[in-house]
């Protein structure tokens, strides 16, 4: 990894938006995949599949080979976190995520769940938008 190199979990909403819309949704992720390491966990990405296939299956073939061709990190998610020690996040819905956070220790998390955006959170981990991380870091070389 070059030292300006950061490794970037992205969370559910985010990688959806990215492989189904254009724009800057995909450019986020097009930027993470030329420049920076991708960090998916297990939860992501069979949480992002039953999504795809509950309210975009005719675009569940386009999600499985983009993600068969896709270079990434792959974190294991357990089932049980009470062994880990994570901050409070209002929505227990985001466990998963945070416990893949807290397992990856990624530099950065994007997302676009406002529950990330919490001080809690954001004294263990930089949290980006989509939008926040294109502005800081498409530029950077």
């Amino acid at each position: 990894m070059s030292e300006n190199q950061f490794r970037v979990l992205v969370d559910t909403s985010a990688l959806i938006s990215a492989m189904l819309f254009r724009g800057e949704s995909r450019k986020f992720l097009e930027t993470i995949l030329e420049k920076h390491r991708l960090v998916l966990s297990t939860f992501i990405i069979s949480e992002t599949s039953r999504v795809v296939a509950k309210k975009f299956p005719d675009q569940l073939g386009f999600w499985d080979r983009q993600l068969s061709q896709m270079s990434f990190e792959l974190v294991y998610t357990p089932e049980d976190f009470s062994q880990l020690d994570l901050p409070q996040i209002r929505d227990e819905n985001d466990l998963p995520i945070l416990a893949s956070a807290v397992i990856s220790q990624p530099d950065l998390i994007v997302t676009g769940d406002k529950d990330f955006k919490s001080p809690e959170i954001q004294e263990y981990f930089a949290i980006y938008t989509p939008g926040e991380f294109l502005r800081f870091f498409e530029s950077e070389e």
